[in-house]
């Protein structure tokens, strides 16, 4: 048994049910105790919040309006991660079509860094901008957005980012972080989330189809906002439209993965699509990632998708080195948070790497990559232990040159005279905050019978999603199953396919990383378990995907 076994905690204010509505019993539970009601279940994108209620939404899209009016131009300056290049894309796709003259910038990972920088503030000055609508970025970026409004700039600054102790200067702020409301229904946005509502101020009725939010489910799965209130709204209305008529550019990229259209998921968009986008500015330019976003020839499409793919391929192999070597590391080590350095790795997969580490060590990570005596890192948190404020202390602390991010993920930068005093600063502070790990725990949803495993359960489930941050996909647990087949396979039989019977009923399942667990296979199991559809029979087949196996608690002969 990898984890310790738990019931998922009820939702502070678990739903009402008076029927079932036609679901089954454990989907309709499951809604129950996660606080979703059945007004959810023909829940549409119509339903979505009124834009001027995000604060400063209305004065930005009157700005942006009165720039295009004049002819001014505007220039999207967005950041290099899946979030931020969809936001620019939606950003870009939207003013295009508005007939505005307008220019992208996206900083490179390595000669730039996050945020508004020297040579983008340049660049601005040079093409003569009228105005700069950030995305996914800038509330912190305070002395570059000074230099900007000095230069007769105007600004809007549109992030979802935790700001510092001073708000930039800027004609307007659209964050939903510098509000304390925390039950409004944008209050999770992601960056590509923040700009779609701004964005929405530009219409009046009936929304354009260059509005469709498919780039904004993208950004919303890939940065792991919470899927509460409008982000729930814009991933489903995102994953209809690009199910029913995706872009060039996601066209491509679904041939790239293997992916039919109709079959896509929010799981999908963040193992598969995100990767591919997020790869780019990872190891090159973030930029040929937005031009396939913006593609409208399907060839291009193609070509950069392609281009794309063997970048994601780089990735993988770089992300594969950094993690085994910062594991060899780490793995011996009982800091509460684990803290490693090299001059080899690349520092566009450290975060990457540290999310991968976290999940395996079951406690926050900290990776940094040398450039001479700068070191720049990504940290990543577990559930309950969110990294965030405790690199804030450090910064505060004067250890840190650079830092910013959200509560489970941040970015740094550090000199290496601080680094060790840094590592042992983050260590006592996380003493001071976090229980100890103990095993992993793995959260359970409720027990599936065998012939509860069924293509009519997978369908109801359809409903409680789209899942991600916020709402996890559900894990089931069934007792006493007999596992009556089994073998390794995947490259070097690091996975597990499995076939179970019980009662008459065959089940067949696969477990990833499983492969060196086969000796626990010749006696009755408790399965812990995600059900998903079989996309290699198809025809309405299910799959159990296992989480996590152990003895039977109860034997049944």
């Amino acid at each position: 048994m990898k984890y310790r076994w738990l019931p998922r905690p009820e939702a502070s204010n678990p739903a009402m049910w008076k029927t079932g509505k036609g679901l089954p019993e454990p989907v309709r539970a499951l809604m129950e105790r996660r606080g979703i009601g059945p007004e959810v279940l023909d829940s549409d994108y119509s339903m979505i919040s009124n834009w001027r209620e995000l604060p400063g939404a209305e004065e930005a899209a009157s700005l942006i309006s009165r720039t295009i009016a004049s002819c001014g131009k505007i220039l999207v300056y967005g950041d290099f991660d899946a979030d931020g290049v969809t936001a620019t894309a939606t950003a870009v796709r939207v003013l295009r079509h508005l007939g505005a003259e307008v220019e992208s910038h996206i900083p490179c990972r390595f000669s730039e860094g996050y945020g508004l920088g020297a040579a983008g503030v340049k660049r601005c000055i040079r093409s003569k901008v009228q105005l700069v609508v950030t995305v996914d970025c800038g509330i912190t970026s305070i002395e570059p957005i000074a230099r900007l409004k000095k230069s007769g700039i105007s600004v809007i600054v549109t992030d979802h980012h935790v700001p510092g102790t001073e708000l930039p200067a800027a004609d307007v702020i659209v964050n939903p972080e510098i509000t304390e409301d925390s039950g409004q229904p944008w209050r999770h946005l992601s960056g590509a989330g923040v700009i779609h509502t701004v964005l929405r101020g530009l219409f009046s009725g009936e929304l354009p189809e260059v509005m469709h939010p498919d780039l904004v489910a993208i950004g919303t799965i890939c940065d792991m906002v919470e899927l509460k209130g409008d982000n729930r709204l814009l991933v489903k209305e995102g994953l209809y439209r690009m199910r029913r008529s995706p872009s060039p550019g996601i066209c491509a990229l679904l041939r790239k993965a293997g992916i039919q259209p109709e079959t896509l998921s929010a799981v999908d968009l963040g193992f598969d699509l995100g990767p591919r986008i997020n790869s780019a500015g990872r190891i090159s330019h973030a930029d040929s990632a937005l031009s396939l976003l913006l593609a409208s020839d399907s060839r291009l499409a193609e070509e950069l998708a392609s281009e794309l793919d063997r970048t994601n391929a780089k990735r993988r192999l770089l992300d594969s080195s950094v993690f085994t070597e910062a594991l060899k590391e780490l793995e011996n080590s009982d800091s509460p948070v684990a803290v490693a350095a090299s001059s080899s790795w690349h520092p566009g997969v450290l975060g990457i790497s540290a999310s991968k580490l976290a999940s395996r060590l079951n406690r926050p990570v900290v990776l940094v990559s040398w450039d001479g005596e700068t070191g720049r890192g990504s940290a990543r948190g577990i559930t309950g232990k969110p990294v965030h404020s405790v690199l804030a202390s450090a910064y505060k602390a004067g250890l840190l040159e650079r830092f910013g991010g959200h509560s489970m993920a941040a970015g740094i930068t550090v000199h290496k005279d601080k680094y060790s005093q840094f590592a042992e600063f983050v260590a006592e502070e996380a003493s001071k905050t976090f229980v100890e790990p103990g095993k992993p725990v793995l959260y359970i949803d409720g027990g599936l019978n065998p012939v509860q495993c069924d293509f009519r359960v997978l369908e109801a489930l359809e409903k409680v999603g789209p899942f991600g941050q916020g709402n996890p996909e559900p894990v089931w647990m069934s007792r006493n199953m007999y596992p009556s087949s089994w073998r390794v396979v995947g490259k070097e039989g690091r996975h597990l396919q499995m076939t179970f019977q019980k009662n008459g009923i065959v089940l067949r399942a696969i477990g990833f990383d499983m492969g060196n667990r086969t000796a626990e296979l010749e006696r009755p199991l408790d399965i812990a378990f995600q059900l998903k559809p079989d996309k290699w029979r198809g025809n309405g087949n299910v799959q159990l995907v296992i989480q996590d196996i152990k003895p039977a608690a109860v034997r049944i002969n």
